[in-house]
């Protein structure tokens, strides 16, 4: 052999030998924006999307379906549906709809949804209107690896407190989202034009099953003009749409959060566990109405008392502030526990 062929040798060795570190090294956020651009079927449309959504019950499973039929960013409607239960939104005219035959939200339906919108990022384009944007690509990331089923996983943690996203570094497809009581996993993706979408969402809380959802993505689906007619009896709010919402907005993020007092009651009691919270949220960022969503009775007041006093950043679509909604999970921990768990938690992620 040659001295340069040698040399040719040595230098193609050398590149072999370090393009794997190379790799590794892809930057948290160019992964995240790859893996969210690859699920953002909402940057094209027509679109449906229909889940089939199992929520286990120790008496019998409870089988709802979740339906998507979005015209474009400015005209779309989801609804769940299943034997005494109806619940619809639709978006027309710059007029968000709601209605419901529930007596207040459904805390696994707005799960699932955030399953589904934490795979583009909270894309502003989607259907997910109680979920805003993720505020990532500012945020500082911080990075680890781990095995998520057979694959060697790269996540990414951001914000306080702090959602860890884990992805195949070997295609950018998003496997699991954590927000330390709440996991998302994602499995069974199919490709769809431009995008891949997993065909198996699973919802679990403090590790166990919530909810799982099979899902189909459509495109060039003809959607009649009455589907986006608001319900009967729908309340109605302005909400903003432009062509290139997904580019012109603003994502909200907590700027401050107050901690839960222990009721002495209940600490007496020993009732420790954790209160879900529906914040809404007005366009100025300040929280208008606090609910309690579950969790023990006594727990509540203390956890919406602290909700209530929380502070948000402005959430702007089409350079409009909007009113949003956040979903909180206030913990309420045992003394021995409280350095660990004393904030709460908000998602979703």
């Amino acid at each position: 052999m040659t001295r340069t062929a040698k040399q040719v040798f040595c230098s193609l060795l050398v590149a072999l030998l370090f393009a794997p570190a190379i790799f590794a090294k892809e930057d948290a956020h160019e992964l995240m924006a790859k893996s969210f651009q690859q699920a953002g079927i909402w940057s094209q449309g027509p679109v449906k999307l229909v889940a089939q959504v199992r929520l286990p019950q120790p008496s019998g499973d409870i089988n709802v379906t979740y339906t998507v039929s979005w015209a474009g960013p400015d005209k779309w409607r989801s609804e769940w549906s299943a034997q005494g239960l109806q619940d619809v939104t639709v978006l027309n005219n710059g007029k968000l709809s709601h209605f419901t035959n529930q007596k207040g939200p459904i805390v696994w339906a707005m799960l699932f949804e955030s399953a589904l919108g934490t795979l583009d990022g909270g894309d502003p384009a989607g259907p997910y209107t109680a979920m805003p944007p993720l505020d990532w690509q500012k945020a500082k990331l911080d990075s680890s690896k781990k095995k998520v089923e057979a694959a060697d996983a790269k996540c990414v943690a951001f914000g306080q407190p702090a959602d860890t996203l884990c992805f195949d570094p070997a295609n950018a497809r998003l496997l699991t989202a954590d927000a330390d009581f709440t996991t998302f996993e994602y499995s069974d993706y199919a490709t769809n034009g431009n995008n891949t979408y997993p065909q198996t969402v699973k919802v679990s809380f403090a590790k166990q099953l919530l909810c799982e959802g099979k899902v189909t993505v459509t495109r060039g689906e003809k959607f009649a003009d009455a589907l986006f007619t608001a319900p009967e009896k729908s309340t109605t709010v302005d909400w903003p749409a432009c062509a290139d919402v997904d580019k012109n907005f603003t994502a909200p993020h907590v700027s401050k959060t107050v901690p839960a007092k222990m009721p002495d009651a209940a600490k007496k009691a020993k009732k420790y566990g954790v209160v879900w919270v529906q914040a809404d949220v007005s366009k100025d960022g300040s929280v208008t109405t606090a609910t309690p969503l579950g969790g023990d009775p006594e727990l509540n007041p203390a956890a919406t008392d602290a909700v209530q006093q929380y502070k948000f950043s402005p959430y702007t679509r089409c350079s409009q502030a909007v009113a949003f909604q956040r979903l909180v999970m206030v913990p309420f921990a045992p003394p021995q526990d409280s350095q660990q768990n004393q904030g709460a938690v908000v998602t979703p992620h």
